[in-house]
Parts: structure tokens; C-alpha cells; sequence
């Protein structure tokens, strides 16, 4: 069953509004993604392996 009354071009007007927020919001997301990754890829705590560094005590062994 379909709409008896359909105006394509209300429906265009009517929906301009939202997409566009749409729209925004998934570039808004995707800079933010593009800024968190290359944030974490120049992040001074992170080695080639692209996790934390480990510090491990390196002492002489007792003799």
C-alpha cells in the first residue's frame, strides 16, 4: 500500500534540515578520528609496535 498523497519536493524541503545535520555530524566524527590518529601515531610514549613503551629496571647481577 502506498502514500496517497506524495509531493517529492515537500519531502525534499522537508528533509533538508536533518540530512544536513547528518551529514555534519559524520565529518565532525571523522576529523575527530583523523586527529585521534594521528595523535596517537606521534604520541611521544609509544614505540614502533604502536603500544605503551615498558621501562624495565636494568641492574647489574649480584656476583
Amino acid at each position: 500500500m502506498s502514500a496517497p498523497d506524495t509531493n517529492l519536493e515537500k519531502q525534499k524541503r522537508n528533509h533538508r534540515g536533518p540530512l544536513s545535520g547528518i551529514w555534519l555530524s559524520l565529518i565532525v566524527v571523522a576529523v575527530l578520528f583523523v586527529g585521534w590518529l594521528l595523535w596517537y601515531a606521534v604520541s611521544p610514549d609509544s614505540d614502533d609496535t604502536g603500544g605503551p613503551v615498558m621501562e624495565t629496571e636494568t641492574t647489574a647481577p649480584a656476583n
